[in-house]
């Protein structure tokens, strides 16, 4: 019974990491393709809550006692940044060499973003999620022993809201995404304790507080979206948190209860878990393919930055990946590329 607890507990974070990186995917295309009007508002709604959803997910996910916990983090997202960043480099500096005649940036800058130094990865920018992920994983190994002193765990947590401010204040990219890791914290915190108190439990004994709350969390998500991006979207990346920090916070974590709610509530009707369970690869790959799509797009002449083009390209590269990651699976790769 625990073994089948256990399958179906995970079959509901696969879905809710493939929902994520689904909302990732069509996200990129938006801003690979340029936004209109009827885009740009999608847009908005997605980038203002679809990052810290992810380290709300990686926080519930969070479990000090593995044994070679830090070797894992490094075959988990250190190697897979590297291996990406790699292909990304040699990948868009032969695409710029053929059509432009030189390199997308000089050596040193291309060194430096290699690394994540300069505030910036580089072409491949979903890569950063994997480097301030792995910092928050190892911080939080030292803030979970202070589990004893949730009074100063609390504090700690309001600390780095603070800071994530003040960093934000600046607008400046910081070196390893320190600022997103100030920042997103409190989402993987989050996380955690609704993993620890069993929130998620209490809720499906009280189905009527449970759909109150999705429906006051969709309705703050919205509103708190239209007022506070302002004419732009919001990116933790970037270091741009729109017109208010602690709004966006409140939209961000009214984001993430109302997709977890609803991920909990059509949970058996997912038929994308092999999303969830290749995360980091479609994070690290779909530049490519939206980028390839646009390309051939341009060819044939079908390229537009219209709506109707934008869904057939988002339609056309999640078939893809199903095909691809079905056939990744069959050959029993099942362990490489989880994002836990």
């Amino acid at each position: 019974m625990g073994k089948i607890k256990m399958q179906e507990r995970m079959i509901w974070l696969d879905n809710l990491k493939a929902y994520g990186i689904i909302l990732v995917i069509i996200g990129h295309s938006i801003v690979i393709t340029a936004a209109n009007d009827s885009t740009g508002m999608l847009m908005k709604l997605i980038y203002s809550f679809h990052m810290p959803l992810f380290f709300f997910i990686s926080g519930y996910l969070f479990r000090p006692n593995q044994e070679n916990y830090f070797y894992k983090k490094w075959k988990v997202l250190l190697l897979p940044y590297l291996i990406f960043q790699m292909i990304s480099v040699v990948f868009i500096n032969v695409f710029y060499y053929i059509k432009m005649g030189g390199l997308e940036r000089d050596p040193l800058n291309t060194l430096l973003s290699v690394f994540y130094i300069n505030g910036t990865v580089g072409w491949n920018s979903p890569l950063w999620f994997l480097i301030v992920l792995l910092i928050i994983d190892l911080v939080f190994v030292s803030f979970n022993k202070l589990e004893n002193k949730r009074w100063l765990q609390f504090t700690l947590v309001i600390a780095s809201c603070i800071i994530g401010w003040g960093l934000s204040e600046t607008g400046i990219k910081y070196p390893f995404g320190i600022h997103i890791v100030f920042c997103c914290f409190c989402f993987y915190y989050l996380g955690n304790i609704t993993k620890k108190y069993d929130l998620l439990g209490w809720l499906e004994t009280n189905k009527n507080l449970r759909t109150l709350l999705f429906f006051i969390s969709g309705i703050v998500l919205v509103i708190n979206m239209i007022w506070l991006n302002g004419s732009k979207f919001i990116s933790v990346y970037d270091n741009y948190y729109g017109t208010n920090y602690f709004l966006f916070l409140l939209s961000a974590t009214s984001g993430i209860l109302f997709s977890v709610l609803l991920i909990k509530q059509y949970n058996k009707m997912c038929s994308l878990t092999i999303f969830g369970k290749k995360a980091i690869l479609l994070l690290g790959t779909q530049y490519f393919l939206l980028l390839g799509f646009d390309k051939v797009g341009q060819v044939v002449g079908i390229y537009s930055e219209g709506t109707f083009y934008l869904i057939i390209k988002v339609v056309s590269v999640i078939v893809s990946y199903l095909i691809l990651l079905s056939l990744w699976s069959k050959r029993g790769n099942k362990r490489l590329f989880r994002l836990k």
